[in-house]
């Protein structure tokens, strides 16, 4: 856990996944995906999601996993372009993997353009609409992309018996720093969505004061009432304040109940309030049309840094849970399915928790896995984790 000036302990990435050297990258994600299904849904591995998991993740990911990342993908801080997250809202249990389709040149365009490519290639699936995404694609796409830094993400979510649903992640920042605000507010006008975000959007600069950056910008692929926009920004300093500043745009944000699962993950100082270390938590904004603000919240707190071993995550993650009484139970049996070794001789595969509350009930809960994959010392490399990269 932080010391107790709420400094993060040191962050040294390991290479924990290995495989036989002909294992591609769509192999080692089928692999974990029939393990964390079976996991999370006591048998029941959606074999047929795994199937179309495996479609779409073709060609690229079905050559062999390199040594070192041909392009090494801002998903992680290896460069590995996937991640794995399970989550519980509302009872559900669902398992999700995100992942940048790295095309098959090695190249910033080509990337960005195999990302786009597998996005219009949605369109005709039962539940998915890509109208959203296509009123503002042109908006989060360039001719001249940056290279290794955030393009065009997918993510795939399933429960044990919905049919999938999906989600576009998108960079603000493709077309340099300093336009990302702008990019973001055209975005939101051509989704409807500018009543709002116009109160978000007016308190810029009270949020980069507070250490507040825009991140990402994610679509639900989905038609109607619940179908998303979701604002993503980083916390770069200002602690809990910082994220209750941001958290008091959405509707259902419930300041107590977050800082009580802050101090779950994160203990507490001596004069009680949570021990937030200074690793650039994040929080995601939820808009839906019709509303006249952010709908929820989402709080991603950090572990790497915050806890000396998977094993003292779980521990963690276990209480927050059983607080909430959601089935901490599940949890372990697929933090152990992930797992590539002991936990307690294991650190950074445990990435983000994700904390979302609602007007009533037990809060939404996530676990974000990061899969480390390719070796990495001590220095920060390419990844929208921490130690904090620039923007």
């Amino acid at each position: 856990m932080p010391d107790k000036s709420g400094r993060a302990i040191a962050v040294r990435h390991q290479q924990l996944f290995s495989a036989p050297p002909d294992t591609t990258h769509a192999d080692l994600l089928a692999s974990l995906w029939d393990r964390v299904c079976t996991a999370a849904w006591a048998g029941g591995e959606r074999e047929d999601v795994r199937a179309h998991l495996a479609d779409m993740l073709y060609p690229w990911a079905h050559r062999p996993i390199e040594t070192v990342p041909r392009y090494p993908s801002f998903v992680s801080g290896d460069g590995f372009p996937a991640e794995l997250s399970v989550s519980w809202r509302k009872g559900v249990t669902e398992v999700r993997v995100l992942f940048e389709p790295v095309g098959t040149d090695p190249a910033a365009r080509a990337v960005q353009d195999a990302g786009r490519a597998m996005v219009h290639a949605l369109a005709g699936r039962d539940g998915v609409s890509t109208d959203g995404y296509r009123a503002v694609e042109d908006l989060f796409t360039s001719d001249d992309p940056p290279a290794y830094r955030s393009g065009v993400w997918l993510s795939l979510a399933c429960g044990p018996d919905q049919p999938p649903h999906y989600k576009v992640y998108l960079n603000p920042y493709v077309n340099g720093t300093g336009h990302e605000w702008t990019t973001v507010t055209r975005a939101m006008e051509r989704l409807d969505l500018t009543t709002a975000w116009a109160p978000v959007a007016a308190a810029r600069d009270a949020l980069a004061t507070a250490g507040i950056a825009l991140d990402y910008v994610a679509l639900d692929l989905a038609a109607g009432a619940h179908a998303r926009a979701k604002i993503y920004f980083r916390h770069r300093g200002a602690g809990l304040a910082g994220i209750h500043l941001l958290g008091a745009f959405a509707r259902s944000y419930d300041a107590e109940r977050i800082a009580d699962a802050a101090a779950d993950l994160y203990g507490r100082t001596p004069d009680g309030e949570p021990a937030m270390p200074d690793n650039e938590p994040m929080t995601g904004l939820a808009f839906r049309a019709g509303r006249h603000c952010a709908d929820e919240a989402n709080v991603y707190f950090r572990l790497p840094g915050a806890v000396r071993s998977d094993a003292e995550a779980a521990d963690r993650i276990t209480a927050l849970m059983a607080r909430e009484a959601a089935p901490a139970d599940v949890y372990r049996r697929v933090a152990d399915a992930v797992a590539p070794a002991p936990m307690a001789t294991t650190s950074g595969v445990h990435e983000l928790v994700s904390y979302r509350t609602r007007d009533a009930g037990p809060a939404d809960i996530g676990v974000y896995f990061r899969l480390p994959v390719h070796a990495s010392g001590d220095a920060p490399r390419p990844g929208h984790g921490w130690p904090r990269v620039p923007l």
